[in-house]
């Protein structure tokens, strides 16, 4: 079992928070399981860039909760570049 505030469990609930939010409009659901499967393969680092860069190549608004979990777990992982390179900031809703 994964702890509840493990980049891993961290990276997976952004990627599924966002899926849901996105349902029934023309978003990367797609994209947004192959972050969960990059979780799954104990890839969370690669899942962290991934994410960041399908947030800013679709425009995807992401809540401050959501962007906060990511940047915990990017911190973690020692990634944080991976977010603050792409400015997925500027696309915080809330």
């Amino acid at each position: 079992m994964v702890p509840p505030g493990s980049p891993d469990a961290l990276v997976r609930s952004v990627a599924e928070s966002i899926a849901l939010r996105t349902t029934g409009r023309r978003q990367p659901s797609g994209a947004l399981e192959s972050v969960v499967e990059l979780v799954e393969a104990d890839e969370a680092d690669m899942a962290v860039d991934h994410l960041a860069r399908v947030i800013d190549h679709y425009r995807i608004p992401i809540l401050q909760t959501e962007y906060d979990r990511l940047v915990s777990a990017a911190t973690q992982l020692d990634s944080l570049d991976s977010i603050t390179g792409i400015r997925i900031d500027r696309l915080i809703i809330e």
